[in-house]
């Protein structure tokens, strides 16, 4: 990690030679290169290599949870209809669902920021953490509000972390194979929809 200087010219008229500012107050600020981003030597991306297919891999699973997880909507409002909710009415019980589906999607600017700023190991961990959290809270959960807050709020944002995370960290991969890259990743959610219900 290379210490990023700010310079202070000393006088610019004469040519002579800039110092750096954390010499001279010692305040400097210190930044880091993000190191989420791979490249070659030209500055693009590596467009293969067992790295980058481990990424896509790795996108997969993150698919497969995320939307593979959505793609089971259906059998938990039946599930609720007849169960947990059976005094509540569909309309009512379907907003558990629209929600979560509302906030996976809707989340792509924060978490499009986050990524911009953190990398995706930030997105995918905190991702992770809060859509297993959300499911277990979920099987815990008696009421109506209970599992709105786990399914739609928690369990919505951690799997929109998950879903952005891993499209971002793919696309960052890849250049000239990147439609190859991301509809591999982008399968795991068709699997996910056979194997979460």
């Amino acid at each position: 990690m290379d210490q990023v200087h700010k310079f202070k010219p000393e006088d610019s008229s004469d040519g002579t030679s800039q110092a750096p500012l954390d010499s001279i107050d010692g305040d400097a600020e210190k930044t880091e290169e993000p190191q989420y981003r791979p490249a070659t030597a030209a500055g693009l991306p590596p467009n293969g290599g067992a790295r980058a297919w481990l990424v896509v891999l790795g996108g997969w699973c993150c698919y497969l949870s995320s939307y593979g997880w959505l793609s089971s909507i259906g059998v938990f409002q039946t599930y609720y209809e007849q169960n947990l909710l059976r005094t509540y009415s569909s309309s009512t019980i379907a907003w558990i669902l629209s929600v979560q589906v509302f906030v996976l999607n809707g989340m792509a600017p924060i978490n499009g920021k986050v990524f911009d700023s953190y990398g995706s190991n930030a997105l995918i961990t905190t991702g992770t953490f809060l859509h297993v959290f959300g499911i277990m809270m979920i099987s815990l959960s008696k009421e109506y509000y209970q599992l709105f807050l786990a399914q739609s709020v928690c369990s919505g944002i951690g799997a929109a972390m998950l879903f952005h995370g891993a499209t971002n960290a793919v696309a960052t991969w890849f250049s000239s194979r990147r439609g190859l890259a991301l509809g591999l990743a982008s399968s795991g959610a068709s699997i996910g929809g056979v194997i979460v219900p």
